[in-house]
């Protein structure tokens, strides 16, 4: 039976191109990695998996046929040691995460922190990105989870509802709105509007409430267009425009406001997807089984987000 470590020193050596770099890749000594190699080669024929050119060792024949199979096992046996790992709750592995810009500057990262509190020997690469194009990478493979503030409606994908918050509207101090003792939708028909990137669902929801609530005709006053709520914060703040912006991203700072709108009722669902069909790790597994805890609750909670939904309730909105 091939063993798993040689098939991995293995696929260093043709990757790096040379013994010495493999051994600097692994934490091995030079000696180990030729003595891995060989006891590989003896095992499978005898044969000859690398051949130097210069000062490069080069895949012979037999090398290039065995790189395919040689990373289908290393990623099977790696598979199985993290489940059996995984069954005395101890979790390793990397997690290809996406995230919607705003969930990426704060609900997604306090998530992770906590979530390594327990399990420090779980990484994370993140990705973030639109809605629709995390999916497409979540659909593809190319992400195992993402957390988006829109419920996909595709039957593909698990989906886990994580909380709700209200869209407020910042103005910088001094607006002439502020200090208004009632302030409605149609107030802002004129206003330089910060809001969302076309085609994101806050803006939707934006352009939706304004549409039935002041008029299906009118064009609003756009001056930026920001998936970023740092930045249309900082906006605001310097006097470019109104900004709708999830509440738990609005800055506690002194040169904004929150403007009291009568009629605002714009509500933001973050929710966690994953694949159906994907054969996830033990890592993603464990990752979502925290989210949907006490313990994961009570942290976004504290956050600032509202209790979740069940997917069934938005589903059907």
């Amino acid at each position: 039976m091939l063993n798993a470590d040689h098939l991995r020193t293995f696929l260093a050596v043709a990757d790096t191109g040379s013994f010495t770099a493999a051994a600097t890749r692994l934490g091995f000594t030079q000696p180990a990695v030729s003595q891995q190699i060989r006891a590989l080669e003896a095992q499978l024929g005898p044969v000859e998996l690398f051949r130097r050119s210069g000062k490069q060792m080069r895949l012979t024949r037999a090398g290039e046929e065995l790189v395919g199979h040689a990373r289908e096992l290393v990623v099977l046996a790696e598979r199985a040691e993290r489940h059996m790992l995984g069954l005395q709750g101890h979790v390793t592995g990397h997690v290809a995460l996406g995230c919607a810009p705003s969930t990426g500057e704060r609900i997604l990262p306090a998530l992770l922190a906590a979530f390594r509190g327990n399990h420090a020997e779980v990484q994370f690469t993140v990705d973030v990105g639109p809605t629709e194009r995390l999916l497409q990478w979540l659909t593809d493979g190319s992400l195992q989870a993402v957390v988006v503030d829109e419920h996909p409606r595709r039957r593909s994908l698990e989906v886990l509802a994580l909380g709700r918050e209200p869209v407020v509207c910042l103005a910088a101090r001094g607006h002439a709105l502020l200090g208004a003792t009632a302030v409605s939708l149609h107030d802002l028909r004129d206003m330089p509007l910060i809001v969302p990137q076309r085609g994101s669902p806050q803006r939707r929801m934006i352009e939706d409430l304004f549409r039935r609530r002041v008029g299906p005709n009118l064009g609003l006053n756009i001056a930026l267009e920001t998936d970023s709520t740092t930045l249309a914060a900082q906006a605001a703040a310097d006097g470019l425009g109104l900004a709708f912006v999830p509440q738990h991203r609005a800055p506690k700072t002194r040169d904004l406001g929150l403007l009291a709108i009568s009629g605002l009722e714009i509500e933001l669902t973050w929710v966690l997807v994953r694949s159906r069909s994907a054969e996830e790790g033990s890592a993603v597994d464990a990752l979502w089984s925290f989210a949907a805890s006490a313990e994961g609750r009570k942290l976004l909670l504290r956050l600032g987000l509202k209790a979740a939904r069940s997917t069934t309730e938005e589903a059907a909105r």
